[in-house]
């Protein structure tokens, strides 16, 4: 209640007791509830106790006035009562309410306390809360009786708490009416707030123990509703004066909190998500002529493009298109006008004039649009998009209208900042599938070829993805770290697992012939020992093939049968069968211990190469591909199509090619240090191929990888496939031997060029003294290669 007595505002004129519809309504919830105006005259009482001579006096006649009508002061049973006194009610009216400017602005009706009754209504809260007939007190559109039941008890229990236990809960019961605004057609949210400062609520007997009761006295809150009406029911009270139903109109409030539900609902801001904020921002305005735009402005690479999924959602943008060239005229000039003007800017009136400023609103004019607003929205980082509205109606959109829209505008950039991200997640999602994961220095080639395979999929052109990724003049380095003998190794632990695969096998049929006549497993049992003898001597991998047939395909089904239709042969079959399926058991022990050699091996080296890639990347830009074989392989390439906005030197090749070889280096003396610690000792030896020319490539997508373009080119993936067996010529010595490094060329100048780098690292101690020279055994389709080989300072 307002503090000071207002002048008459017009009279309510609305005594009679209209009542919500019973059905709606938890009719167990009853307290003995009367009308009474007396705790309102001690109300006043108190202030007049502490109020200004002026104060005093108007309360004072207030009191007077009350006092002379002795009905009001008691209980009030009888409706008649409140219509013979209707003038003192309209003055009460005023008491309670201020003036306003709008009248309509006074929402409020007096009503029985904690019931859904109401009385004495101000015109505009007739108009939006009593039906047309005033016959019903209208309740909010979906609303339960379970949510009436709770917010009823919620008014009750607080006042209660307060009084007698002095316990403030923390609750803010209130009912929220979603209505439609007759003369613009738009729908508001009306918030109905209850006082309760004229009601006098007081106990029929003992108050229980509020330890026994539903109420929380940690968070305050009533967290069991049915226990607290139990062990407090409300017939213990009795409650005699009035309470005020207030409305307030808090649109704008609901609003923002709609807002801010869908984007914390939504991790992306998509068009589904770009409309329903649309549609909040027309309910913010409150006009429903009022056409509302919301462009998101994304970038590729550092530069604006026109997306036609995020201009569609527009006013100025919604018809360009991304492969006309006014369009996108057009837009840049909007993205260059609204970067240098970044200021919103309300157009009351929009006409040639405007549109001789900026000739981006002469679609709106056209249109028949009249007045129009332009909210550029912006973050540090710069433009993130445009909120537009327009109206048909001259002076519709003023500076009013943009301070409302202006509560929302931190909103908005969280929503423009999320479709940012969604449209870069599209753009990586299509380079995913289309391509493959990427690497940062060539995946702005891979983004300019989506982008375009996006923006054509507005268009009727065919959507199929036509342009390849291409880099001209790069150079090539290629390297290989090998495991020793690798297929010798996996067979030799293959050849001792089998060994204990045939003796599990051939002690299980000597134990079922014990108890199984069967001469079928005499044949089993002669086929085992025959297999068993073949791989003394070496397995090959025919070998391999047919010996797991015979255990998959023979042994298996055959003891399966013998499993089901024998049951004293049940519990020696199922031991047989938990060996054979135990994969890390001792049937696959050797296969085991030689694979986890092989990617410990592997996985060091690999995270040595991430390590030290990260800082070469720092030194030029390149694509580094890595993949595991027995050992690992890599091809960099390095060149200025690669980073074409990084000048490029030979000096970043040569570079590059001295972190090569030192690296290798370094990577023999790691993987030379893990054997002691490997459960099979592994060596590995390191190949480096020196190719001076650049050549281009391109990305294969059927293959999704790289790969090198034209014929000549071609001859460098042949020499890549070839080397890793080649021998020096006349002789049966392999090129590649643990504890060096071999460096293949053809070119004397690129030999001399890396004589130079090894002669650096021998100097550091990295590399043993000397050098050979050697030149390599004829490959199918590759002659005259040559190589450099160097002994690797394992202890250094």
């Amino acid at each position: 209640m307002q503090e000071t007595i207002a002048p008459a505002i017009g009279p309510a004129n609305h005594a009679n007791i209209v009542a919500a519809e019973s059905d709606k309504l938890n009719n167990d919830i009853v307290i003995d509830s009367k009308i009474s105006f007396r705790p309102f005259v001690n109300y006043l009482k108190e202030k007049v106790k502490g109020g200004s001579e002026t104060r005093s006096r108007i309360y004072n006649y207030l009191i007077q006035r009350f006092e002379e009508a002795p009905a009001l002061l008691e209980p009030v049973t009888d409706a008649h009562v409140l219509e013979e006194h209707q003038d003192l009610l309209d003055m009460l009216g005023t008491t309670l309410f201020p003036v306003v400017s709008e009248q309509e602005k006074n929402m409020f009706t007096m009503s029985v306390p904690y019931e859904f009754s109401v009385f004495n209504y101000s015109t505009p809260f007739r108009n939006l809360f009593i039906d047309e007939t005033e016959e019903h007190f209208l309740l909010p559109d979906g609303v339960t009786a379970e949510n009436l039941k709770m917010a009823q008890c919620a008014l009750i229990y607080e006042h209660i708490l307060e009084k007698f236990y002095h316990i403030k809960l923390n609750e803010d019961p209130h009912l929220v009416y979603p209505v439609e605004d007759k003369r613009t057609g738009m729908k508001r949210y009306y918030k109905l707030r209850y006082d309760r400062r004229f009601i006098d609520i007081m106990p029929k007997g003992p108050l229980p123990q509020i330890q026994d009761c539903g109420v929380c006295l940690n968070s305050l809150r009533i967290l069991d509703l049915d226990r607290q009406l139990e062990k407090m029911p409300l017939h213990l009270f009795e409650a005699e004066g009035f309470g005020v139903w207030i409305a307030e109109d808090f649109t704008i409030q609901e609003t923002l909190d709609a807002i801010k539900k869908i984007l914390l609902h939504q991790e992306s801001c998509d068009i589904r998500i770009i409309n329903d904020l649309k549609k909040n921002i027309q309910a913010l305005v409150g006009y429903k002529e009022v056409e509302v735009g919301l462009t998101p402005f994304v970038q590729l690479n550092n530069r604006f493009v026109l997306d036609e999924s995020c201009t569609k959602n527009g006013l100025v943008g919604r018809d360009w298109k991304a492969l006309d060239a006014e369009s996108m005229a057009t837009y840049n000039m909007c993205v260059e006008f609204f970067s240098a003007h970044p200021e919103p800017m309300p157009l009351s009136i929009l006409d040639e004039k405007v549109v001789e400023v900026a000739p981006f609103t002469k679609v709106l004019l056209d249109a028949g649009f009249k007045s129009y607003i332009i909210y550029p929205i912006q973050n540090n980082d710069g433009l993130l998009g445009l909120l537009e509205l327009a109206s048909p109606i001259p002076n519709q959109l003023d500076q009013e209208v943009m301070n409302r829209v202006e509560k929302a505008m931190p909103l908005l950039s969280l929503a423009l900042l999320k479709n940012r991200d969604t449209f870069t997640t599209r753009i990586e999602k299509i380079i995913k599938e289309k391509f493959t994961p990427l690497q940062p220095a060539v995946e702005w080639k891979f983004a300019e070829v989506a982008w375009e395979y996006m923006h054509k999929q507005h268009s009727e052109e065919a959507t199929e993805i036509t342009g390849n990724v291409v880099f001209d003049n790069v150079y090539p380095l290629y390297g290989a770290i090998d495991i020793r003998n690798s297929s010798v190794e996996r067979s030799r632990s293959i050849q001792k697992d089998m060994k204990s695969y045939f003796q599990l096998v051939d002690d299980t049929l000597d134990k079922l012939q014990t108890r199984l006549h069967l001469p079928l497993l005499e044949g089993l049992k002669f086929k085992n020992f025959t297999f068993s003898q073949a791989i003394d001597n070496g397995l090959q991998a025919e070998d391999e093939i047919r010996i797991n047939e015979f255990f998959e395909k023979e042994v298996g089904p055959v003891l399966e049968h013998l499993r089901n239709s024998h049951p004293q042969a049940q519990q020696l079959i199922d031991n047989y069968f938990n060996l054979v399926n135990d994969f890390e058991g001792y049937l696959y022990r050797h296969r085991n211990e030689y694979e986890n050699s092989v990617a410990t091996i592997n996985n060091t080296v690999l995270q040595n190469f991430e390590k030290q890639e990260e800082i070469m990347q720092q030194s030029y830009p390149h694509y580094f591909e890595k993949y595991k074989t027995d050992g690992v392989e890599y091809t960099i390439y390095i060149g200025q199509s690669i980073a074409p906005n990084n000048p490029f030197n030979m000096l970043f090749l040569k570079n590059i090619r001295l972190w090569q070889l030192s690296t290798m280096a370094d990577i023999a003396r790691i993987t030379h240090a893990l054997i002691p610690g490997l459960p099979v000792p592994l060596q590995t030896t390191q190949l480096i191929l020196i190719h001076s020319q650049p050549l281009s490539i391109s990305f294969r997508k059927d293959e999704r990888r790289f790969d090198v373009e034209g014929s000549y080119n071609i001859r460098y993936e042949i020499m890549k496939k070839r080397l890793d067996k080649v021998n020096i010529r006349g002789t049966n010595e392999r090129l590649t031997q643990p504890g060096k490094i071999a460096m293949v060329y053809s070119n004397p100048k690129e030999a001399q060029e890396y004589q130079e780098y090894i002669l650096f690292l021998q100097s550091k101690n990295l590399l043993k003294p000397g050098m050979e020279m050697l030149e390599l055994e004829e490959l199918q389709g590759v002659s005259g290669l040559k190589a450099i080989r160097v002994d690797i300072n394992l202890e250094n």
